[in-house]
């Protein structure tokens, strides 16, 4: 077999690979044998048919197949006989075929950057803080109190800061409404009836709750706000509004009375050990927020320390599932179609930067793994695949094939892999 080799890039390569006559031959022998068993051809028996006629009859389905097979087949033997680390799926090119002579393709492959590693064992970081304080506490208690509030009204009196106020309001710009410029999808930005709002800094819109200060039930006041030049509604951005707010009703949140009695109703619990509850959740909680600090000084060391080219198809394939990841997300929590549509290039743009950071990230740390012994168990690597199926509610058989139909096999084991090192490099780092 002849095979030539030649650089396209620093991680892209073109193999040239002609096949000689006698193993197509031996190819296309193999092929018709198996349509010989199974061929129908009318006056024989199903599989008696000569193997002449069968050659004859079904010549192109059999070339056809042939390529089918022995094209991939060949491609697998070049890339481990020459020792190529491809990262990518071949791309066949110029496929020149005639009967009983060579057959001849060319295929482009993308290789895992070839890099030296940057010391990576005793790298300095910085400690993060763990401590947890008798006012994280009385924080963390305030907030579950707040979750279980009842919102009052209040006896009559002019609105003030941190009310809740019920109000309703609409606007107008540059002398149009509101709802004239905006999309549809952002019309509750033009227009609205009781509305809620937590009177508080930059609540709802700059400064538009600092203005509503003062205001009696019944009262009606304009607001003026100038939108921010990046605002996330392009048709306004920059640009001046005032609204016109009626004040329709003052609530005020009333937190329910810290006592046993909550606690036992809440947690089964007496206040005393709900508040220890409550300190040994922030204690564990600050000490997976250092872990993850920590690590991500580890990354950026890293990351900082070695510079490579990267296989433009992974790293493709990387920022179209992070921008899937990120509109999803966005779409989860109610972002409308439109308004992702208005920030594509932007979207775009940032998820590119984040998948070639990842994709960096991966290599450095399949790199340190290979170094370290550092490997991922089928033990390891199924318990991940039973918490991803509790977590999306599927029947485990059911997630491993659907993992694998789709090829995230591969991804779930790499982010076991990269969390592996990280604990390495956290237990070798300096720590100040």
């Amino acid at each position: 077999m002849n095979v030539t080799v030649e650089e396209v890039s620093p991680c892209r390569k073109r193999l040239k690979i002609e096949i000689p006559p006698n193993r197509v031959t031996e190819a296309i022998d193999r092929v018709t044998d198996e349509y010989q068993k199974v061929a129908k051809i009318p006056g024989f028996r199903p599989g008696k048919a000569p193997r002449a006629v069968i050659a004859k009859k079904f010549s192109k389905d059999i070339e056809s197949e042939m390529q089918r097979t022995l094209v991939p087949e060949t491609c697998r033997e070049v890339i481990k006989d020459k020792k190529l680390n491809v990262v990518s799926r071949p791309e066949i090119e110029d496929l020149k075929y005639q009967p009983g002579l060579s057959l001849s393709f060319s295929t482009v492959v993308e290789l895992a950057p070839e890099f030296k590693l940057p010391e990576y064992k005793g790298l300095v970081v910085k400690k993060a803080d763990k401590d947890v304080t008798d006012e994280d506490v009385q924080k963390a208690i305030d907030n579950i109190l707040d979750q279980h509030a009842e919102f009052v009204d209040v006896d009559p009196r002019p609105l003030v800061k941190d009310d809740f106020a019920v109000i309703n309001y609409s606007a107008i710009c540059e002398g149009k409404g509101l709802k004239e410029i905006l999309p549809p999808a952002a019309a509750s930005l033009a227009e609205s009836t009781d509305f809620w709002l937590w009177v508080k800094d930059e609540a709802f819109l700059p400064k538009f709750a600092d203005q509503c200060i003062g205001l009696n039930v019944g009262e009606r006041r304009d607001v003026n706000v100038e939108f921010p030049a990046d605002f996330r509604h392009a048709e306004v951005a920059g640009k001046k509004a005032t609204y016109t707010v009626e004040l329709k009703q003052i609530k005020a949140r009333k937190r329910p009375e810290l006592n046993d009695a909550f606690t036992q109703d809440l947690a089964k619990i007496n206040l005393d050990e709900f508040r220890t509850k409550v300190r040994e959740n922030l204690v564990e909680q600050k000490k997976q927020a250092a872990e993850r600090d920590e690590k991500g000084q580890l990354v950026e060391k890293l990351l900082s320390g070695v510079s490579f080219d990267l296989p433009p198809s992974v790293v493709a394939d990387e920022t179209n599932q992070t921008v899937y990841d990120i509109v999803s997300e966005n779409q989860a929590r109610g972002i409308p179609v439109s308004m992702l549509e208005e920030k594509k290039a932007e979207i775009y743009a940032n998820a590119t930067k984040t998948a070639q950071e990842k994709v960096k990230l991966t290599f450095v740390a399949r790199k340190i793994a290979d170094e370290e012994k550092i490997t991922v168990t089928q033990d390891e690597l199924f318990g991940r695949l039973q918490f991803l199926a509790q977590q999306q509610q599927m029947p485990i058989e059911q997630l491993i094939k659907t993992v694998s139909e789709n090829g995230a096999i591969a991804n779930i084991e790499d982010r076991l892999l990269l969390g592996k090192v990280l604990d390495f490099l956290l237990q070798n780092a300096k720590v100040e």
